[in-house]
């Protein structure tokens, strides 16, 4: 078990959030349930952090983060296209990896920047799939409990990004069930993806679009950009002026998360008071857990 502290803003891709937390990482799941017999609440849950926007905090946080390299990251083949997968896995890693063994169906998710378990708490979507299209089975612990969590696919529970894994349940694993590609086909996919986000998405410290769309013909970036948002500042923060629904950390320096959340505030209210319509935030927020 690796037990460290650090600052919010370390373990967030648009780098925010001032406080303090003490970040467990256990390397399997004995490890996992001694900490949560070391400390006196349920941790907050976190992954790659390409969605997560941190705290400013005045007190130590206790914050999990399944490691990279542990048995999180397991790949095991149960049928020709059914793996075993551990959440720790990126989702380019995954996608890479099914390619070079025959499997496709992630290569439209393969350019969003997070693990498999973060992708699965929020049924992260893109291009018009979802995770959730892929999923028979997941396995994790529920925290607060101590003990195991089961979901199977006729339990349902899944919406637009939305998933039945509750607040305080740690996704440990989950089984995909793929369809069998061409690997040179399917690897091509994966960097078609790539490049389509290197080109559409503004560059610098982000965390990936901030609102959920409305409706799929009502996209949020479009109601951002009619009330006025983009090039809209607070603190380090501000609205990009390549894509209205992306904030970006000016210059990567840390961040208050005060300044983010004033900031997605005041997009919100332009957008509600030009179109009459509430914006939802795609983001985690740590001090809302």
């Amino acid at each position: 078990m690796h037990i460290s502290e650090t600052q919010w803003y370390n373990l967030c891709s648009l780098r925010v959030g001032l406080g303090q937390v003490r970040l467990y990482e256990p390397e399997n799941l004995v490890a996992l349930r001694e900490i949560l017999q070391e400390i006196d609440s349920p941790p907050l849950i976190v992954a790659r952090g390409s969605n997560l926007i941190g705290a400013d905090n005045l007190t130590i946080m206790p914050v999990l983060r399944l490691p990279k390299s542990s048995e999180f990251a397991v790949v095991e083949q149960l049928d020709v296209c059914t793996f075993r997968l551990g959440a720790a896995l990126g989702l380019l890693e995954a996608a890479r990896i099914l390619a070079a063994r025959g499997c496709g169906g992630l290569a439209p998710l393969a350019g969003i920047p997070g693990s498999l378990g973060g992708a699965l708490a929020m049924n992260a979507g893109a291009n018009g799939q979802e995770i959730s299209s892929l999923v028979r089975e997941m396995r994790g612990w529920d925290l607060r409990l101590d003990r195991p969590w089961h979901w199977f696919r006729e339990q349902g529970g899944w919406g637009y990004r939305q998933s039945p894994i509750a607040k305080d349940v740690l996704i440990l694993e989950a089984v995909l069930e793929l369809y069998p590609v061409q690997t040179e086909d399917e690897t091509a996919l994966i960097l078609a993806e790539l490049n389509r986000r290197s080109l559409t998405n503004p560059k610098g410290a982000s965390a990936g679009s901030v609102f959920r769309n409305p409706s799929p013909g009502n996209p949020a970036g479009r109601l951002l950009e009619q009330a006025g948002c983009k090039g809209l500042s607070h603190g380090s923060f501000q609205v990009s002026q390549k894509h209205a629904n992306w904030i970006i950390n000016v210059g990567g320096k840390p961040g208050k998360a005060e300044d983010c959340r004033l900031l997605v505030n005041d997009m919100k209210k332009r957008v509600l008071d030009q179109s009459g319509l509430r914006l939802h935030c795609e983001w985690k927020w740590a001090d809302d857990a």
